[in-house]
């Protein structure tokens, strides 16, 4: 498949820092691929339920199959029907925002405004309940697409946050105050229901289901936040999360999913128990993703837990280089016990956002020693 954007949305900081034309041009591609559809019902493998190839205004899972014809008939992903999805339009708006944000490219922004504006109103539909928080379906509705999530959920809970944040600024800067009002209010209603529903006062439960592995640390709750502050947003006046509650959460990843786990040695496993025993209720909740691995890594530098967060990414990089002997075909997966899948695998890209991160921290601090100057 090309493109398989839930993916691109750790691997994308490689294009924006390294060919940012090439990451608008496919950003377009997304965007047009977005506003079609193709009714053409087929059955899907996980459910065996029987849906469109692509419905309108949703992001696709990707933009097609190299052996098919790509571009013009997307969504060669026949596991799930990713329509459903809660993750895929959320990700298309905080990179919308970040790309604009690192290349300054106002005409950019103004063509992708009407398309975020059509995904978030997709996006509504998750929030059954109306408290500002969308609901994950009861199955694998993301990119941990063989990982269980049920209800308000850290991972896409954050997400949508972020994304309603994004808006927020998006339609300050398109001048539309009607817009940026009704965000503000979403945004003001589901960060009470995100801190009330999932906040355990060390970090972000998995989601809200019955299930015990509900309250399990997910390395990646924090994946919002990430984009965030990679988009200079996430502290202040544009705080979402409270800053204590995500340096907790990252320092609660660090001891748990990190440390716990191979002696500290591996990176960090994708879920962990709060008994310290990883979560095997799903094969990619004892996996590690080399690219959240990477993408963690920065967000702790980011939130100045500098330390931290290269501990954390040389566990991965040294598993893959030395253990695996797999540097030059990284792998999506790998488990402790030397076990790997999905070589040559684009997330880890990710890498960058660690490069992004310290080159964000080097001009803060040049920025401060200049005020101070003054």
């Amino acid at each position: 498949m090309y493109n398989t954007y839930d993916v691109h949305f750790y691997a994308s900081f490689a294009l924006i820092m390294l060919w940012p034309k090439l990451e608008l041009s496919l950003q377009y591609d997304m965007a047009l691929a977005t506003l079609g559809e193709d009714l053409t019902w087929r059955r899907y493998l996980m459910s065996g339920v029987m849906a469109p190839v692509k419905r309108r205004n949703v992001i696709p899972h990707d933009i097609g199959d190299p052996d098919d014809e790509p571009w013009l008939r997307v969504n060669a992903y026949v596991i799930h029907d990713t329509a459903d999805w809660k993750d895929l339009n959320l990700k298309f708006v905080l990179q919308v925002y970040r790309d604009y944000y690192l290349t300054g490219d106002q005409g950019f922004l103004r063509d992708m405004w009407p398309v975020c504006l059509a995904v978030m109103e997709s996006e509504m539909k998750f929030d059954k309940d109306q408290d500002g928080l969308i609901e994950n379906g009861g199955y694998a509705d993301q990119t941990y697409d063989a990982w269980v999530t049920t209800g308000p959920s850290a991972y896409c809970g954050g997400l949508w946050l972020a994304a309603v944040a994004v808006m927020v600024q998006m339609a300050a800067l398109c001048g539309t105050q009607d817009i940026q009002d009704k965000f503000s209010s979403i945004l003001s209603r589901g960060q009470q229901a995100y801190e009330r529903l999932l906040w355990n006062g060390r970090y972000y439960n998995y989601d809200c289901s019955s299930r015990p592995q509900s309250c399990s640390i997910m390395s990646d709750q924090c994946a919002g936040q990430w984009f965030l502050r990679a988009s200079g947003l996430g502290e202040g006046e544009t705080e979402v999360f409270p800053t204590q509650h995500v340096v907790r959460a990252l320092q609660t990843i660090f001891e748990f999913n990190v440390q716990a786990f191979a002696g500290g040695t591996m990176g960090a496993v994708n879920g962990m128990q709060p008994q310290g025993v990883p979560d095997r209720s799903s094969v990619q909740s004892d996996e590690v993703w080399v690219g959240v691995v990477y993408g963690l890594a920065a967000t702790m530098i980011q939130e100045g837990l500098t330390w931290e967060g290269f501990q954390t990414a040389e566990g991965c990089y040294r598993t893959v280089w030395e253990r695996l002997g797999l540097g030059f075909q990284t792998p999506e997966a790998y488990c402790q016990k030397r076990v790997f899948r999905s070589l040559a695998y684009m997330r880890p890209l990710s890498i960058w956002a660690m490069q992004l991160a310290l080159q964000q921290q080097h001009k803060k601090a040049e920025l401060q020693t200049s005020r101070a100057q003054d």
